[in-house]
């Protein structure tokens, strides 16, 4: 668990490292609409098919749903967000 050595302030342990965004953290949808401190973001972010992310400045932060069917919560602070990332491009497959 992480803990502010100035404040004490200990965030919450779900939230985990990303291996695929850059300084980014997520926690399962699912359970961060059971965190009272999450429940304007996800009640903001509930329609999964928009993408749109929800950007608060008095945090420097963004959250964002990512996964199939957007079953991750994901949070990344706003500079890290606005790097530019190479995405892999999917061929067209015709059958």
């Amino acid at each position: 668990m992480r803990k502010c050595p100035e404040c004490g302030h200990e965030d919450n342990p779900l939230w985990e490292y990303s291996r695929f965004e850059f300084n980014a953290e997520y926690m399962r949808f699912e359970e961060a609409m059971q965190q009272p401190e999450l429940e304007g973001i996800c009640l903001a972010l509930v329609d999964a098919k928009t993408h749109e992310p929800l950007v608060i400045p008095e945090l420097n932060l963004v959250y964002y749903r990512r996964g199939t069917g957007g079953l991750e919560l994901y949070r990344q602070s706003i500079p890290d967000f606005q790097v530019n990332r190479e995405r892999k491009k999917h061929k067209k497959v015709e059958g």
